[in-house]
This record gives structure tokens, C-alpha cells and sequence, in this order.
């Protein structure tokens, strides 16, 4: 058969938006994976050695190469993709640079085997550092097989710059993971040194594609979208807002079978939830985009994730209609107007006109009368008859020396020691002693020498809690205590979430999280730190898990990241009832950390109100 890759002409080069494609390993696997797809490939098979540097292997069962092609597929900007500059204009195929081959081989030391379909011969070609060693006939079936072994052996200033084994392989497998979405037609097969870690059959259904590689949990809760307007056509899955993240969001979002990174399909969705969204929290969403081609450009940047539309307005009504049409279609925004009467006299409505209350609904009003009766026992281990403050310190309160009273921002150097108690004014003559007591069951009010305090309940605790987390974490304190839950979660992982659960479980054993592998990427949650009592574990340990720092992550990097999201998931909430020894408990512990004035976050913990302000506003100066 005759030649298929052509070098593209002089006048084609210079219209192709060229520059730098192979960055890191994922880079690698990037271009190979989109060339395997673009042969018409139906089943690949990616093993990866060393976080990628060590070895990339691709093989597919696509359509091949002739020995021509195979030779030739090595010359910048030879490609069977393009011929003319008008080809440019609604470009169909995920490559057609005519770079990645070359670019990749320029930095390695390559292997390339390959078969046309219907030939009973194949080729195989060898490279070092871009230098063509050895082509030789091979045999193999139709279909390529690329080797890219020792990446960067020949730039060492660049294999410096690669960050380590661990997370070069987590940036490949969220890859994958993306590409496995995107095309459930295809079989993929992944293994990380020598351990299969995805396998996944054809599937002609998306949710069964999701499930097979985010969980069967997370793919319950998707809606799905179909919706055309104009030239747009947008499908796929969108997340309930409950299954929401705060970082680390699962999003897949393609443009005519192509994954992109868009600003503006991302508002367009967010601005399709509304306010059904929580505040600070991303959707799970698998969103695909149809056009014509000749209405989207994208010849825009070397690594193809960048899009422009013809006309972006229409592109963002199209997307945020589609997923506002998704999301109340199913009723999935529940309002609630209470009567008077308290809780057992609540009326449900849905916007539509009145009808029975749905799931969501009952779940909500539940957890309002949980806050006028008294918290429900959760998963694991309940809560004591205490309510809500036993979590506090674990559910070990403790008189402790700490910092006197001061207002926010005043350096903890020019404090002495002393007693928290000494702050507060001593018991009168009367006999009686200092009181707390709780505003709207959000904030703590207790008199001082000189005024009063106001402090928020849920920022206090999540200081206390992140501050020995952090200590745990950082090996300067003594492991958390454990609860043991009453049944064990399973918890469904992402093949990137489960390199990365792998890595940081020996810190979440020391917070008092103990989890054992199952089949899969499922581990099994069988204990958790004493300080949880009703929140849902299983998200707890996906936030940790998404909300960690991306790139080099020291441990100091990893406990700061780490006990941030468990102290806002551990701590009292705001609407939580507490006793009066539970709130003392909660000030006597706030000022003895080292800094009490703020939560993890930067929100202040507590604000004072002098006598002499409140002289001042009632006119007594």
C-alpha cells in the first residue's frame, strides 16, 4: 500500500501552532495514547515503569504502518492527518502536528513496532536520541507497539526537573482515567511496574464506563444530560450537588471527542447549578461537547487542551442550559418552607406545585430535627448524650493552661502564660461561677475581666483539631485514638486516588484512619479518628484526598494539607448544641494552641467587646 505520512509544506508549518510537547512522562503517554485512538485502536494496553521515566509501552490494535510510514513517521511534521492549510479548519483527529514521534524520540531511546492491517510482515525501528539505529522486518499482528525507555537520558538538566515517581504517576493515570471516560468503546489495560491497576472492557454506556473506573457509588449519583441548541449538541453526566467537591473535582470535558481545559464551558456549568451548588465546591461532571468543526479552533496551543469557539456566547448558553434542563429534571434542588409548629409541621413544595417529598427532602428535614432533638447516632460510634460537643478534643475535654485573652492579631510573644480562667471574671460573692452559654447555636458568649467574648464555635474547634492533627502527622505528638466503625465503608477510588491513598496512608494512620485493600481501587474504611461521630467518612476521605497539593509535596506539605481537611470535616458545626462544660472545654483548648486567633482557613475565631466600647455605645462615657 502506498505511503500515508507526508511532511507537510512549508506554508502548513508555519500555521501550526508548534512549540514544546513533551514536557514530563504524562506528555509521552498523551501522544501516544491520542495516536493509538487515532489508528482506530479498540483495545490498548499502557505499562508504565518508574513514574514513566524508566518505560512508557503503548500497544494498540489500530490500523499500523507500512515501512515506509514507519520510517517516516520519525521527520518533523510528517503526518497522515493533514495535507493542506485547509485541512486546519475543523480538524477531526485528536493529533495532527506531526511532532509527538519525533519529539519523543529526539529525548529517549525509542522502539517502534508496527503492522499494516492486511500485511503479513511488519516493521520495527529503533532510536537513540533521535538517531535512527536499526529498521529491520518484524512480525507482529496489526496493530503499533511504541517503547519509550530512558526519558531525558541525554537532557539531565530535565530529568531533574521531573517530580518524583509517585506523582508522575498519578498525573498519568489521571490521564488515562480521562481518556477511559471519554472513549468507553475502548478496552484499556494499565499497569504501573508490572501490577494491572485498570482494566476496563468496551462498554457502549457511559455510567457503566464511570462506574468501572470512579465507582459504582460516585456513578449513582450522576444525572444525565442530553440537550441540543443550535449547533451545539452537549451529553454526558453531571454530578448530584450533594456528591460536589471542594478541590480535586472529577471533571471530563470534551470538545468533538477532544479533551479540553475550557474557562468557559467550567462557568457555564457552575453558572447552570445556580445556587444549587455549595458555596466553594466543584461538580463531578463528564460533559461532551458536538459542533461542526469549522465553528471551534483547535490549532491554539502545542498540547491541543486549549479551544476557541466561533461564537462563545452560544456555546455557553448551550452548556449552562443543558445542565440546568439536567439537574431539574430530577428534582434535584428541594425547597423547604417551615411553618410554625416546629419541625413536625414542615410543608414541601418543588417549584412545580406541591406533590409528596422526595428522598432529599425527608433527608433535609431530618436533619433539622436532629438539630432541635438532639444529634442521631452515626455510622459508627454515636454520640454521646452530650450532643454535639463530645467531639470536642476527640471527645476528651481538659482544663489545660493557655494564652490570656487578646484581641485578634496581637503577636502571641507579648503574652505571659497564664490560665485561661484568670482572663474570665472569678465567681462573685454570690457564689456563682462564669457562664457560657451559645448564640443561635453557632457562637460561644463568655464574660470576661473587661468585656465579653464571641467566639465561633466551628472555627475554635477546627483550630484545636488541626493543630494536633498536625502534630500526629508531623511525628511530634502520639497518634489519634480510633473509633471503630460499627460497618466498615467501602470506599470507591480512582486509580489516581488510590496512588495517591497508597502514599499518604501511613499519615492517615496516624490521624487514627485504618483502612485495608480490597479488589480494585476499593479500600475498605474500618476505623476512623474519635473525633468523627455522624459525618459521612467515606467523603471525608475523598476530600483529603482530592484537596492535596499537586506537584512536589513535601511532608510538611502533606500534614498542613491534611489536617486542614480533616479539622474542617472533624469539627463542630455551626447549628450543634453544647453543654456549658463542653463550651469552658472549647475556650480552654482554643487558647491553649499556639495560635488561637484564627482557623486553618484565616477566619478569626473569636472578637472581644470591651465594657468601655459598650460604655460608649450606650452613652455612658
Amino acid at each position: 500500500m502506498a505511503s500515508r505520512i507526508r511532511i507537510l509544506s512549508e506554508d502548513v508549518q508555519n500555521r501550526i501552532a508548534a512549540g514544546e510537547v513533551v514536557e514530563a512522562p504524562h506528555s509521552v503517554v498523551k501522544e501516544l495514547l491520542e495516536n493509538a485512538l487515532d489508528a482506530g485502536a479498540d483495545e490498548i494496553a499502557v505499562d508504565i515503569k518508574g513514574g514513566g521515566s524508566d518505560l512508557v509501552r503503548v500497544v494498540d490494535n489500530g490500523s499500523g504502518m507500512n515501512a515506509d510510514d514507519a520510517v517516516n513517521a520519525f521527520d518533523r511534521f510528517a503526518t497522515s492527518k493533514l495535507r493542506s492549510e485547509s485541512d486546519l479548519t475543523g480538524v477531526s483527529t485528536l493529533g495532527f502536528r506531526g511532532e509527538a514521534l519525533p519529539s519523543i524520540a529526539s529525548v529517549s531511546r525509542m522502539r517502534l513496532l508496527t503492522c499494516e492491517e492486511g500485511s503479513a510482515e511488519g516493521t520495527e525501528v529503533t532510536l537513540v536520541g533521535g538517531e535512527i539505529r536499526d529498521v529491520r522486518p518484524a512480525g507482529r499482528a496489526a496493530g503499533t507497539t511504541v517503547e519509550v525507555s530512558s526519558l531525558f537520558f541525554n537532557t539531565p538538566a530535565r530529568r531533574k526537573f521531573l517530580r518524583s515517581d509517585r506523582v508522575e504517576t498519578k498525573r498519568i493515570m489521571d490521564l488515562l482515567t480521562e481518556y477511559a471516560v471519554l472513549r468507553p468503546d475502548v478496552r484499556f489495560d494499565v499497569s504501573v511496574n508490572g501490577k494491572l491497576v485498570m482494566g476496563l472492557l468496551k462498554t457502549d454506556r457511559l455510567r457503566e464506563r464511570v462506574a468501572g473506573v470512579m465507582g459504582a457509588g460516585l456513578a449513582r449519583d450522576l444525572v444525565p444530560v442530553s440537550h441540543e441548541s443550535g449547533p451545539y449538541a452537549v451529553s454526558g453526566l453531571t454530578g448530584k450537588p450533594s456528591i460536589a467537591r471542594q478541590r480535586g473535582a472529577v471533571q471530563v470535558l470534551a470538545v468533538n471527542g477532544r479533551p479540553v481545559r475550557s474557562r468557559l464551558v467550567s462557568a457555564a456549568v457552575r453558572s447552570g447549578y445556580g445556587e444549587l451548588l455549595p458555596r466553594k465546591r466543584h461538580p463531578v461532571l463528564f460533559l461532551f461537547l458536538e459542533v461542526d468543526g469549522r465553528l471551534v479552533d483547535v490549532n491554539v496551543h502545542p498540547t491541543k487542551r486549549e479551544v476557541r469557539f466561533g461564537s462563545s456566547q452560544q456555546a455557553f448558553g448551550a452548556v449552562e442550559e443543558a445542565v440546568r434542563n439536567a439537574l431539574m429534571s430530577l428534582d434535584t434542588a428541594p425547597s423547604l418552607s417551615m411553618a410554625t409548629g416546629g419541625p413536625e409541621s414542615q410543608t414541601y413544595g418543588s417549584g412545580r406545585g406541591a406533590g409528596p417529598p422526595s428522598g432529599e427532602q425527608l433527608e433535609l428535614a431530618g436533619r433539622l430535627r436532629e438539630k432541635e432533638s438532639g444529634p442521631a447516632s452515626g455510622r459508627g460510634s454515636g454520640r454521646t448524650p452530650g450532643g454535639a460537643g463530645a467531639a470536642l478534643d476527640e471527645r476528651v475535654p481538659a482544663r489545660v493552661g493557655s494564652d490570656p485573652v487578646a484581641a485578634p492579631g496581637e503577636p502571641i510573644a507579648s503574652k505571659p502564660r497564664v490560665a485561661a480562667d484568670e482572663a474570665m471574671s472569678p465567681p462573685d460573692e454570690g457564689g456563682r461561677a462564669v457562664k457560657f452559654w451559645q448564640l443561635h447555636n453557632m457562637y460561644v458568649f463568655v464574660q470576661t475581666r473587661e468585656g465579653v467574648l464571641v467566639i465561633d464555635q466551628h472555627a475554635a474547634h477546627e483550630r484545636i483539631l488541626y493543630e494536633k492533627a498536625r502534630g500526629r502527622l508531623l511525628g511530634t505528638a502520639d497518634s489519634g485514638p480510633s473509633q471503630q466503625l460499627l460497618f466498615p465503608a467501602a470506599v470507591e477510588l480512582s486509580p489516581a486516588d488510590r496512588e495517591t491513598f497508597d502514599e499518604i496512608r501511613p499519615l492517615l494512620e496516624r490521624l487514627g484512619f485504618s483502612a485495608r485493600e480490597m479488589s480494585g481501587n476499593t479500600v475498605l474504611l474500618e476505623a476512623v479518628p474519635a473525633a468523627f461521630t455522624r459525618w459521612p467518612t467515606e467523603e471525608v476521605l475523598r476530600d483529603i484526598l482530592g484537596d492535596l497539593p499537586s506537584g512536589r509535596r513535601s511532608l510538611h506539605d502533606l500534614a498542613e494539607s491534611i489536617a486542614t481537611t480533616y479539622a474542617c470535616k472533624a469539627a463542630i458545626k455551626a447549628g450543634d448544641r453544647l453543654r456549658e462544660e463542653e463550651m469552658r472545654s472549647l475556650v480552654d483548648q482554643l487558647f491553649a494552641t499556639e495560635l488561637p486567633y484564627s482557623c486553618p482557613h484565616g477566619r478569626p475565631t473569636f472578637l472581644r467587646m470591651t465594657s468601655a466600647e459598650l460604655d460608649k455605645r450606650f452613652g455612658r462615657t
